[in-house]
């Protein structure tokens, strides 16, 4: 069990509901707008993002590129009803992966309630419609291995949503 981070440390935690472009999403856009020569705006496999549940599946660990790839096609190409929490989880990660060399051995706490949210909505996306975004750097992309992810982080979410309020989230290397 990783050390609980004071939600007061995080910038994201203080910034939640605040409209902002999260740096992953701002990467994303820009590689948009320079067409086929865009560099691929996603981390490497390098970091693995952690969802510490009580009972916690192998769905509650995937590489931080793998949320990125679930997440910001949908909302840069604003296909998102609700986007606020996802821009908030986006921003927490981006803290986190910045932060990784200081607080590896650290997790943070994220409402259950707003982690559910975007869980349910990617789990239901990934399943009913095609990706959004066709760049070659997504070619190395499983949506259906995605899909598998999200709805098992989905039940595992859902099962703990009587027991805790918070999820802790860490980022350490893969």
């Amino acid at each position: 069990m990783k050390r609980r981070i004071d939600p007061r440390q995080l910038r994201a935690y203080a910034q939640r509901g605040a409209p902002r472009v999260p740096d992953a999403l701002a990467r994303y856009r820009s590689s948009l707008r320079r067409g086929e020569q865009g560099d691929d705006p996603f981390p490497r496999g390098r970091y693995c993002l952690d969802f510490e549940l009580p009972r916690a599946s192998d769905c509650c660990e995937m590489r931080v590129r793998d949320l990125y790839h679930a997440l910001i096609p949908w909302l840069a190409h604003d296909l998102v009803e609700r986007p606020q929490p996802w821009i908030d989880l986006i921003a927490l990660v981006d803290e986190l992966v910045e932060r990784e060399d200081d607080w590896y051995a650290w997790s943070a706490p994220w409402p259950l309630a707003d982690l559910r949210l975007v869980v349910d909505e990617v789990a239901v996306l990934l399943a009913e419609q095609p990706n959004p975004c066709a760049r070659p750097w997504l070619g190395d992309i499983d949506y259906e291995h995605l899909g598998r992810k999200f709805a098992g982080l989905r039940q595992d979410l859902a099962a703990h949503a009587g027991e805790i309020t918070d999820v802790l989230v860490n980022v350490h290397w893969w």
